[in-house]
């Protein structure tokens, strides 16, 4: 942990390495939850991009 926060310049006291490493297996069991859903695997979002460009003449 230290060498991560090292290498991207993110000064921290031992205490708050400490926090941070005890929160970390709660953090990482939540996060493997988000990619637990089953039912979600094959969903398709929300929000859809459609790249194709419609041109629309409003100027005559």
């Amino acid at each position: 942990m230290k060498t991560l926060l090292d290498a991207a310049q993110l000064p921290a006291s031992e205490a708050e390495i400490a926090a941070y490493a005890a929160g970390f297996a709660d953090q990482r069991a939540a996060v493997d939850a988000l990619y637990a859903v089953p039912e979600a695997r094959y969903a398709v979002p929300a929000l859809h991009f459609r790249a194709a460009s419609r041109i629309a003449d409003w100027a005559s």
